[in-house]
């Protein structure tokens, strides 16, 4: 328990600093957690399927380094067509050394964390990106804590069935809903500072903030299933008391796609 504090007590203002900054700070930053995080999943699953990590790392420097000098648009989507093409041309070439287990694992990483994790900077780049941005991280804190209370209070019926049998359907709706009042509250205190934001940002907040919230379930229970199938308890042992990185990110990434699309629209 002090390990999983100390650890939040010096990450979060890291966090929090970054991307408050934006810009190549918050690029960096992604771009690294996005290679220790393909990393792990890479080591993870080498068990059952070979991937290719070179390819994978390679692709996710150029992901970010394109991502930061032209923005979004043709360029990324001209990178993940790029991608393609080479994963297709590797299996034709080392058709005697490459499956296409390997590939497909390869194919699989990349999409999974930096393509997903690269949305935290394209959020933080769109007009008022600053306080969107925010919502990721707060679904995601409000989903798990939330989740975890009311699970630990209440909660009844398991989730037996699924990666994470433990979990119960109280603590999924409590997530969901604690998640929307974080959001509410983040809205409120922004919607004070702030004239640009609108009357709307605070149910705005709310709705992105619980819509983002399912999908951090999802991500959690994704990133819980991986482990139960490779047989592996933790990702890895970066962050003390929490695992690996993506142990930490499993929720963010799948959050970070989705309040970028329902900005977009709200």
């Amino acid at each position: 328990m002090i390990k999983r504090s100390l650890t939040v007590i010096i990450g979060l203002p890291i966090v929090l600093l970054l991307v408050h900054l934006g810009g190549l700070f918050l690029v960096v930053f992604c771009a690294i957690m996005a290679l220790l995080g393909l990393r792990e999943l890479y080591v993870a699953i080498s068990g059952k399927s070979k991937p290719i990590h070179l390819l994978g790392y390679a692709f996710t420097l150029v992901y970010f380094a394109i991502l930061y000098l032209f923005g979004t648009g043709y360029e990324l989507f001209l990178m993940l067509t790029i991608f393609v093409i080479l994963a297709q041309m590797c299996l034709v070439v080392f058709f005697k050394k490459l499956t296409l287990k390997e590939i497909t694992a390869t194919v699989y990483g990349i999409l999974y964390i930096p393509f997903l994790l690269a949305f935290i900077v394209l959020t933080r780049e769109m007009e008022l990106g600053h306080y969107y941005v925010w919502l990721i991280l707060t679904s995601a804190f409000g989903c798990d804590t939330f989740a975890y209370l009311t699970g630990v209070s209440v909660g009844k019926h398991k989730l037996t069935g699924t990666p994470s049998p433990n979990k119960s359907v109280e603590g999924l709706f409590g997530g969901v809903i604690g998640a929307a009042v974080v959001g509410a509250v983040f809205g409120l205190i922004m919607s004070n500072f702030s004239n640009t934001l609108g009357n709307n940002f605070i149910a705005h907040s709310a709705l992105i903030s619980a819509v983002a919230a399912v999908f951090c379930i999802f991500g959690d229970m994704a990133a819980s299933a991986i482990k139960r199938h490779t047989g592996i308890k933790d990702f890895g042992s970066l962050f003390p008391g929490h695992g690996g990185v993506l142990d930490r990110i499993d929720s963010v990434v799948l959050a970070a796609p989705v309040v970028y699309v329902l900005v977009n629209l709200v």
